[in-house]
């Protein structure tokens, strides 16, 4: 087993001096780093409201309870920010959001004038949805009072003008140009919707919460997975070291298991949640993506033909091709399983933590 034992530590030892490399040129790649988004975490609820759809529907907190949901701050009068913010909702949020339940809801900042009338000739000049894109208003005190007071967002109309000039105020309210991530009733999240990272991270975000509560345990069970795989790759090799074959194959076996098992629960947590963007940022996303870089070529070019063509040999009991296959796919194979545990830690437990603080 010494080839394998070299072998092994020739791929850790790599990625080793990948990563140290990558830090030590970090100014340099740096700058092809995403920028840190303008994302801002939050928790808080937004209490019971009451408004009127472009429809002249009444619609409630109710209405949105239970579901995700991104809320825009626009007025149908705007001649700069609003058209900008309405085409990101309508250009980059509905078609990426497309196949998921999260909805779309853009409120208006000047209620008094966008009736919902208004809003339904607005709503039509940009094809909105009229399931999946709700436009509202309402009572013109309650609507500003649920921006600043519940969203705690600023909105604020120019004073009237002088005497003997146009009076033209409603080019100048001023309000938030963030989209407001909702889960039910608690706001989880502002994002800048000038910023390409913020609205990357926004839709992933909204993919996450309104998928199926039990994907949200997925990550730690793969990890977990994993970690059951890396730990029967090292007990049967010490079965084989030590001449029992049968209980060595069984062990191989149960790998086998649990790593194809491991792939199904990883396709199936991204068919419903997407990608998930790595949120650390400088040395530690470098170190991340060398690691992650490793761990992917290696699995899928790697582990996925050798353990085949290892097993394939086994079965047909051409054990001496078996164990000289064995060399070379037991070390890859552990690395990649262990490496699997690392990554569900950076990119779950040490980002986070890492934003938090």
């Amino acid at each position: 087993m010494k080839t394998s034992y070299s072998l092994g530590a020739a791929i850790v030892g790599a990625t080793i001096v990948g990563s140290a490399l990558l830090v030590a040129g970090g100014q340099a790649l740096r700058g092809a780093a995403p920028p840190k988004t303008q994302a801002a975490d939050l928790d808080f609820e937004l209490g019971a409201f009451q408004l009127v759809e472009r429809s002249g529907r009444k619609v409630t907190n109710n209405d949105l309870d239970g579901r995700v949901w991104v809320a825009s701050f626009i007025f149908t009068r705007c001649p700069l920010s609003c058209p900008r913010i309405t085409s990101v909702m309508k250009d980059n949020l509905e078609p990426r959001l497309a196949g998921s339940s999260v909805q779309l809801v853009s409120l208006s900042v000047d209620p008094e004038y966008d009736r919902p009338e208004v809003l339904s000739r607005y709503a039509d000049g940009y094809h909105a949805d009229k399931q999946r894109w709700w436009f509202l208003t309402g009572a013109p005190d309650e609507v500003l009072k649920l921006i600043r007071e519940r969203f705690k967002l600023g909105v604020e109309a120019a004073p009237p003008a002088e005497p003997g000039t146009p009076d033209n105020r409603f080019e100048r309210i001023t309000h938030s140009a963030r989209l407001a991530l909702v889960d039910g009733n608690r706001v989880v999240a502002y994002f800048d919707s000038n910023d390409a990272a913020a609205l990357d991270e926004l839709v992933a975000r909204a993919h996450r919460l309104a998928a199926p509560s039990w994907t949200r345990s997925q990550p730690a069970l793969n990890a977990s997975l994993n970690a059951t795989c890396a730990v029967l790759l090292v007990t049967g090799w010490t079965f084989i070291r030590t001449g029992r074959r049968r209980a060595h194959a069984a062990c191989m076996i149960a790998a086998v298991s649990v790593s194809a098992l491991f792939l199904a629960s990883y396709l199936v947590y991204h068919y419903y949640v997407g990608s998930v963007a790595f949120r650390g940022l400088g040395s530690t996303r470098l170190v991340y993506f060398t690691i992650l870089l490793s761990h992917t070529l290696l699995a899928t070019f790697g582990v996925v033909p050798l353990v085949t063509l290892t097993l394939l040999a086994a079965a047909r009991r051409r054990f001496d091709r078996h164990a000289a296959l064995a060399r070379v796919t037991f070390p890859i194979w552990l690395y990649v399983s262990v490496t699997g545990v690392v990554v569900y830690w950076m990119l779950y437990q040490l980002a986070a933590r890492a934003i938090l603080s």
